[in-house]
């Protein structure tokens, strides 16, 4: 009877730890779903209970680890991961999950090996993750400066027709970089004659731009203009297109309608464009209308550019105090990019509104917050001469 009563007390713990495991899936397969749907806070919930039933589960680790990179909680995610390779050091997911971490952050030595281990743990069949993991190794080759290797990787997926239109502009701007320009051309058209996607002939000039090579990238802006889909968005890419032609007046209707729809970038581009017509009052319209009905509340990139533009033409027409109040909400919103900027033309609408301590004061601020720019020396003397001085020449 004892030994039959231990056979059945096993059976029972058996049992009760398939349930565990068995419910602890089932979670598993809940949080996925959350992740999917980007509801990643109640994905980390759901993770965490299935860890509570199994905590030897090296794929749940790995889940979580990914959840908390879309969480951008980097510190927690390397922690999920390095516990699941402690787990099972053979978690593909694992070490690709690592790599994504170490390349947003830049660490692109650390992030091709952990790519490399990814590779390095392929079960007996290639799988899409394979192709996946080598696709962003090679962007972190590229990121690092490691031409020819990143060139190797991709010649591998363009063979194989793996993502064929990422991995050819890819190589593309790796040819460019590398000196080989027609090579890199002649990709990044082909990749473009994949698609049919204006938003990619768009990225495709804004790459070659950056580059040095904004003219080589015309071909492609002109390419949009094929497209016929009655979209704001597509309006809106139009009409950044026109207006880095320099055709000012074809991209004014196209972002009539994005306008309408208050659409912070197409009133930017707007404005810019009778800035480069040469009319300042209307540029200063378009900015004014848009940001009295809308800019409360509003903190992004595109509210900041025309706040600060619409400073600019207010500067241009001699209207000081309101360039004064516009400067001043453009730096009000915080860092977005262009704070140099901000700042030194605060620092010009002071001067001409004759505030020249305050003018000093900031200069001397923007001396220690930006001192590459050497610019400001010659302002910072120039506006001493324009405060009292006191009788020993120091200046408090």
């Amino acid at each position: 009877m004892r030994k039959n009563t231990r056979i059945v007390i096993s059976l029972v713990a058996a049992m009760l730890l398939c349930g565990c495991s068995s419910e602890a899936m089932m979670l598993k397969s809940d949080g996925i779903t959350l992740y999917r749907s980007k509801n990643y806070k109640e994905a980390e919930k759901i993770f965490l209970q299935a860890i509570s039933l199994d905590d030897d589960n090296a794929s749940i680790y790995s889940d979580l680890g990914m959840n908390y990179i879309e969480m951008k909680d980097y510190e927690k995610a390397m922690k999920a991961f390095d516990t699941s390779i402690e787990l099972d050091g053979g978690q593909q997911e694992a070490y690709r999950g690592k790599g994504l971490i170490y390349l947003e952050q830049k660490n692109y030595d650390a992030a091709i090996g952990e790519f490399t281990q990814a590779i390095k743990n392929t079960g007996t069949r290639v799988g899409a993750i394979d192709y996946d993991i080598l696709s962003y190794r090679a962007q972190a080759e590229a990121a690092g400066g490691f031409y020819q290797e990143a060139l190797s990787t991709l010649n591998a997926l363009v063979e194989l027709d793996v993502h064929k239109a990422d991995s050819l502009f890819l190589r593309g701007t790796v040819y460019i970089r590398s000196g080989s320009f027609d090579k890199g051309v002649n990709d990044l058209k082909t990749c473009a004659d994949l698609s049919s996607d204006p938003f990619l002939d768009y990225k495709i000039y804004e790459t070659l731009a950056e580059l040095g090579y904004a003219e080589a990238g015309v071909e492609f802006l002109n390419k949009i203009f094929e497209s016929t889909e009655d979209t704001d968005e597509l309006h809106l890419l139009k009409g950044k297109a026109y207006y880095l032609l320099g055709k000012y007046t074809n991209a004014l209707p196209e972002l009539a309608a994005p306008i309408k729809n208050n659409n912070a970038s197409a009133v930017l581009y707007a404005g810019l464009c009778h800035e480069n017509l040469g009319d300042y009052k209307r540029a200063e319209s378009v900015y004014k209308s848009f940001l009295q009905t809308n800019s409360k509340g509003r903190n992004d990139a595109d509210t900041q550019a025309i706040w600060a533009q619409c400073a600019y033409t207010q500067y241009e027409l001699c209207d000081y105090s309101n360039a004064k109040h516009s400067i001043s909400s453009a730096i009000a919103m915080g860092d977005h990019g262009r704070m140099d900027d901000l700042y030194w033309n605060e620092i010009m609408i002071l001067y001409q509104l004759g505030e020249f301590q305050n003018a000093y004061d900031k200069a001397l601020n923007y001396k220690e917050m930006f001192p590459e720019d050497t610019r400001i020396e010659a302002e910072i003397s120039l506006l001493s001469m324009k405060i009292p001085q006191p009788e020993n020449g120091v200046i408090e």
